[in-house]
């Protein structure tokens, strides 16, 4: 700890802890030290050590329990939106978080699309679309459910690996995700949503529904994502 730093004490302290979490020194379930303990081995106030501690707890790293202590929180995907970021897939946020992004290809075929799949897609109902549904992990830990629904122009993808990153796929047909408009709500897990995720039946889930477009504004995808909000962290700055 530098005590004439520009940088706050309780700032320092909770760099260090998410640095050692980071590194594997803590790990998703461990005790954290007690503020008296913290205290004494940092060598600053009671004060600082519970500011840093509630900066872990607002930021997700840590969790209280109750009579009981604190413990370092599974690892979540942070996913920050901004207005003046770029559109960034599940497997590069995963990246930038230090996490590593794995796929379950579920099912693939082509539907004819139901009404909010068509009107998200701006196709006729007789127009078939794609459907490619995916278990998205993190560091192995099941974290959502992704349902994508494609227009026919996307059926390069069946020639793909469908277990990486599709924004990859785009990438290498010229199409760049530009632009989303993504609206998140409370559902509640049906009995295979709760298999594949680990979770209880009719436990509430986020729901997120996406609509993607490219650089010249053409859709690329309409995704329905059922989330474990255990295992996510969403920010949004206007």
């Amino acid at each position: 700890m530098v005590k004439n730093s520009v940088i706050p004490l309780y700032q320092q302290l909770s760099d260090d802890i998410k640095a050692q979490i980071h590194d594997g020194r803590l790990k998703a379930g461990d005790r954290l030290m007690t503020e008296a303990e913290l205290s004494q081995q940092y060598e600053v106030s009671r004060i600082t050590v519970r500011k840093a501690i509630e900066l872990l707890v607002d930021e997700g790293y840590v969790m209280r329990k109750q009579g009981i202590g604190t413990f370092i929180a599974e690892k979540k995907l942070r996913r920050v939106v901004d207005s003046n970021n770029l559109v960034r897939s599940f497997t590069e946020t995963s990246r930038m978080n230090g996490q590593e992004p794995s796929s379950e290809l579920l099912s693939v075929e082509w539907i004819l699309p139901e009404g909010s799949v068509q009107h998200h897609l701006h196709v006729g109902e007789e127009e078939k679309v794609l459907k490619i549904v995916r278990l998205r992990k993190i560091d192995g830990v099941p974290v959502m459910v992704e349902t994508n629904y494609y227009p026919k122009r996307m059926e390069f993808l069946l020639q793909a690996n469908l277990t990486g990153s599709t924004y990859e796929i785009f990438h290498q047909h010229g199409l760049i995700p530009s632009h989303a408009v993504r609206t998140i709500q409370i559902c509640y897990a049906t009995l295979e949503e709760a298999r594949l995720l680990g979770v209880k039946e009719n436990q509430p889930l986020l729901l997120q529904l996406e609509e993607t477009t490219d650089q010249n504004h053409q859709i690329l995808h309409y995704s329905k994502v059922i989330v474990n909000s255990q295992h996510y962290r969403l920010t949004v700055i206007s």
